[in-house]
């Protein structure tokens, strides 16, 4: 034998486990998952509904269908502020035939397949199953978030998307507010503040969300409920916490995905 015997191949070190794909369900613990018509919202944008994206349910009188955030929010800005409580779930994956090579496929990046309009889609109403987080570092149990409006300080943040632990320009509490009961404005002055955003704390009618922000002045969706003193928190935010939907573990693999946990079923 060759004292210095030749290696073949190459050594790749592991730098962790990788998850999987988007919308890849869970062996483990329980899977309730729900198939019905994804229908498009808006006239332009985004209709599809890729593997392990949230999804909304548009309830009818024979048994709802299903909508992308993103579609949902360009649909209407009012929808905004539904986002939460008509959160249904996330799309599974599933195989479907490749019956067409994708012109400018690149070897190793990660190709996430899609319920397009009109098509039956599968989403998980209750269960865990992997996602792909645009942004943040979650911890085992922390709150997951959706997009709801865009913020230039946050590139990788697209509405529709999965993210965690906001930036303090994308979720943010001002103490400055002022407004009279009845009326839709309230007076004050951050930079941070711009349409679309939703709006909670004392006096604010919930589904609230920023219509118009000139300074000195936001304008709301609804009328206070109560006179907002200075003093008194008022939050706004470009993110929606998703009901019941956190971190299963604080574990993000190379390819930026993470396995969550819808803990309570939301749709109906």
């Amino acid at each position: 034998m060759s004292p210095n015997p030749v290696s073949f191949g190459q050594v790749i070190p592991v730098t962790g486990v990788n998850l999987g794909f988007p919308g890849t369900v869970s062996r483990f613990g329980e899977r309730v998952i729900a198939a019905r018509q994804l229908v498009q919202q808006s006239v332009s944008g985004t209709f599809n509904l890729n593997f392990g994206d949230p999804a909304v349910l548009i309830e009818n009188n024979s048994g709802g269908y299903w909508a992308s955030v993103a579609d949902f929010v360009n649909a209407a800005a009012s929808n905004i502020a539904l986002v939460a409580a008509q959160f249904g779930g996330m799309a599974v994956r599933e195989v479907q035939t490749q019956l067409a090579y994708p012109a400018g496929q690149t070897p190793g990046i990660l190709q996430v397949g899609y319920y397009a309009p009109n098509q039956m889609a599968e989403v998980l109403e209750r269960g865990s199953a992997t996602i792909l987080l645009s942004v943040g570092a979650p911890v085992a149990g922390s709150q997951i978030y959706t997009r709801v409006v865009l913020n230039t300080a946050v590139t990788a943040g697209l509405v529709g998307d999965w993210e965690a632990t906001p930036v303090a320009t994308d979720l943010f509490t001002d103490v400055t507010p002022t407004g009279t009961v009845n009326t839709n404005t309230l007076t004050i002055t951050n930079a941070n503040i711009q349409a679309g955003q939703v709006v909670s704390g004392l006096g604010i009618a919930p589904g609230t969300y920023v219509t118009v922000y000139t300074a000195g002045t936001a304008t709301l969706s609804k009328a206070l409920i109560l006179d907002v003193i200075a003093g008194q928190a008022v939050t706004f935010s470009n993110l929606v916490a998703l009901p019941t939907v956190v971190a299963r573990t604080g574990y993000v693999d190379a390819n930026s995905i993470l396995e969550v946990t819808i803990k309570v079923r939301q749709a109906a």
